[in-house]
């Protein structure tokens, strides 16, 4: 495929997705690479390895790093044996029952002399929809957390339909049959014809490096029911895949290993880790993952932190609950602002500032009304002494949980900023909090939403006018700041934005797709409706 096709974000993305799986192997890149299949899979393996080899015309001589089968023949599996070397890995992919179920797989895999067998039930089917959840078929603690977790079918056919399934996985493990039935195993580091250990080392995977760690990291003794519960979620390439370490010891996942798609993502997963290490003092009371390890390799990270559980927030925002649930986001990002002393903007203009309006001017400028830019200049310009706080920067409500204490769980730091400027997370917030109270996603009417959030008047507007007044009190910071602080505001996070276009475009985007942009939107309307 050429190189500028994998640019444009739906064909990356359509690719990179089909061989998610990849983050289950010791590396997930591996250098030589073998397929027997054909179309859309072999295409993704391709874009993943350094080299794809033809089963057929290309001499294999056992020093393949991955093999992938699709609905294997036992000939084919030893074929793919052949072709790996001592501990390379092998991806099987059933769309028909191989036996019964995972036990049949796993004895299928084992006949062809493949060891460390795990299979896995992706939902949906990779083969024909993105696939959202891996889950480990023999894996207990895994399953118990996958039928438990997830939204409520709205029919009742389908409730009883997943109670029933729900009874039948968790007491009965061999009733855990999935299609397509899909298959980690990996090639024996030992000669099985002579019987003796080879040179290669038998490569690490994620699983066995956590288990390695979890005492080390303070979870408890070594558990014997380990599950990696692969989420792989999102809508883009640029979206992180997530394990949860599932242990039979404990109700709910312990860990939370986080591992960028892309070589665009590490970069906010290393500063999640770097940021997260930095606030294990300073935030210590509030719900946020602890940094457990961090690695970087082959231009990918692998994050490992605390996973926290609660219920999101999203699913209990309503009218009668917003004034509540906006006065806890309030109250947190008080508590993260700590005792913030004020600097001069001489100390954080260069830095927070300058960058912003620059890369704004520079992506968005040719369609913007050049007096609202000068206008938004001068506003940014009197902008006075403020205190630097940790600005979260991802601080909408789809990332926020409620503990059971009631407490605010916070998600999802990779775009977050240690030395940042007050305000900006919780406007950040209160706007989204309105545009799903005002359904704003459905009707697009991003502008009206936005004056009503920010109007006293409304009702969204006065809670709106409570909690921020609260916490520029609580920080230290006049009111005449709200203004030019919203306008950053939305220049920062319409880098984002432009990203995304670029990558949908597959280069620059066009001033019709800019336009359209949600967050120049309401930068515009700040600047004519917000002083």
């Amino acid at each position: 495929m050429p190189a500028a096709e994998l640019q444009r974000e739906e064909v990356r993305n359509r690719l990179l997705r089909r061989v998610d799986w990849r983050f289950l192997l010791p590396d997930p890149h591996p250098e030589r690479s073998v397929c027997f299949a054909s179309g859309g899979l072999a295409e993704a393996v391709e874009a993943i390895s350094g080299e794809l080899l033809d089963p057929v015309t290309a001499g294999i001589a056992g020093d393949c790093d991955l093999a992938v089968v699709l609905d294997p023949t036992s000939a084919t599996l030893r074929e793919a044996w052949a072709a790996l070397r001592p501990g390379g890995s092998c991806y099987a992919e059933w769309h028909t029952l191989p036996g019964r179920g995972p036990a049949g797989t796993r004895r299928r895999l084992q006949a062809a002399g493949f060891e460390n067998v795990v299979c896995y039930g992706p939902r949906p089917n990779p083969a024909r929809k993105v696939a959202r959840v891996w889950v480990p078929l023999d894996s207990t603690a895994a399953v118990r957390h996958f039928v438990h977790s997830g939204p409520s079918p709205r029919s009742a056919l389908r409730r009883a339909g997943r109670t029933l399934r729900r009874a039948l996985w968790l007491s009965h493990p061999g009733a855990r049959v999935a299609l397509p039935i899909c298959a980690i195993a990996r090639k024996p580091t030992v000669d099985l014809a002579q019987h003796a250990p080879t040179n290669d080392p038998a490569p690490e995977g994620l699983l066995d490096m956590i288990r390695s760690q979890w005492s080390a990291w303070g979870l408890g003794e070594h558990p014997e029911d380990l599950g990696l519960l692969l989420l792989t979620g999102g809508q883009r390439s640029i979206n992180k895949v997530v394990a949860l370490a599932c242990a039979s010891s404990t109700d709910a996942p312990q860990v939370a290993v986080k591992i960028s798609r892309t070589p665009e993502a590490a970069t906010g997963l290393a500063n999640e880790a770097r940021v997260l290490a930095a606030l294990d003092d300073r935030a210590r009371g509030l719900h946020i993952p602890r940094l457990l390890w961090c690695e970087q390799r082959g231009g990918l990270v692998r994050l490992a932190e605390t996973a926290l559980m609660g219920q999101p927030l999203l699913g209990k925002l309503r009218e009668d609950s917003y004034r509540e649930l906006a006065r806890r986001a309030t109250d947190w990002q008080i508590r993260l602002a700590g005792a913030a002393r004020v600097q001069p903007p001489r100390a954080w203009r260069s830095r927070l500032v300058e960058p912003v309006l620059a890369e704004f001017t520079a992506t968005y400028g040719p369609v913007i009304d050049s007096i609202l830019l000068r206008e938004a200049e001068r506003v940014l310009d009197s902008l006075g002494p403020l205190p630097l706080v940790c600005e979260q920067r991802d601080f909408a409500p789809w990332n926020l949980l409620l503990a059971p204490d009631g407490e605010l769980v916070v998600l999802d730091w990779e775009s977050a900023e240690l030395e940042g400027l007050p305000a900006l997370d919780l406007v950040y917030f209160l706007t989204y909090a309105g545009f799903f109270l005002d359904d704003a996603f459905t009707s697009r009417s991003y502008g009206a939403s936005y004056r009503g959030t920010f109007d006293p008047a409304t009702f969204t507007g006065a809670v709106a006018s409570d909690c921020l007044a609260r916490y520029l009190e609580a920080v230290g910071v006049g009111t005449e700041a709200l203004h030019p602080l919203r306008v950053l505001c939305w220049m920062l996070h319409a880098r984002s934005e432009y990203a995304q276009f670029t990558g949908d475009a597959g280069g620059r985007p066009t001033p019709e797709v800019l336009r359209r942009g949600v967050f120049v939107r309401l930068w515009e309307e700040e600047l004519r409706h917000g002083a």
